[in-house]
């Protein structure tokens, strides 16, 4: 019985061993900016999609198509950085994307990002520092839509973040 032992031992010892001679499972990307690092850079370039999450979101009415334009601001936990992303599946003329800052002791609104949308598909924006307020805005006008007459949802933005 004790040279079954052993051999138990000696084969428990080789296992072990080999465990050790596994490699390791490689260790998630450290993003490529942080913070105000990120201000004017791409989500996806910099490794900021992965674990990001939308925090806030509008759907845009519009009467003249079937499936309608959906926008979403997001947040990146390992990057520390905020972004819109409007999705138009369907569009008939144009759609604005905004991202607006304002400093977190407030102040002016600051138009981080304006894009004019002529087909349809999905537009990224640049990132943003999340210590700051931000808003995402989707608009069939060109303006944003919080300083305008209420549109019934033709026009529509996030809550201040």
């Amino acid at each position: 019985m004790s040279g079954f032992r052993a051999q138990l031992s000696y084969l428990s010892i080789l296992i072990l061993g080999l465990l050790f001679l596994l490699p390791a499972a490689p260790a998630a990307a450290a993003p490529g900016c942080v913070g105000a690092g990120c201000r004017g850079k791409m989500a996806a370039a910099q490794g900021c999609r992965d674990g990001a999450f939308a925090i806030n979101g509008f759907t845009l009415v519009d009467p003249d198509v079937t499936q309608a334009t959906r926008g979403d601001l997001w947040y990146s936990p390992a990057c520390k950085a905020m972004w819109g992303e409007l999705n138009a599946p369907e569009l008939i003329g144009f759609l604005y994307a905004q991202l607006w800052t304002q400093s977190e002791y407030g102040g002016v609104n600051d138009l981080a990002d304006f894009f004019q949308m002529g087909n349809a598909g999905n537009y990224t924006t640049p990132m943003v520092d999340w210590q700051q307020s931000v808003k995402f805005c989707g608009s069939h006008k060109g303006t944003d839509p919080d300083m305008d007459f209420p549109s019934g949802g033709f026009n529509a933005c996030t809550l201040w973040r």
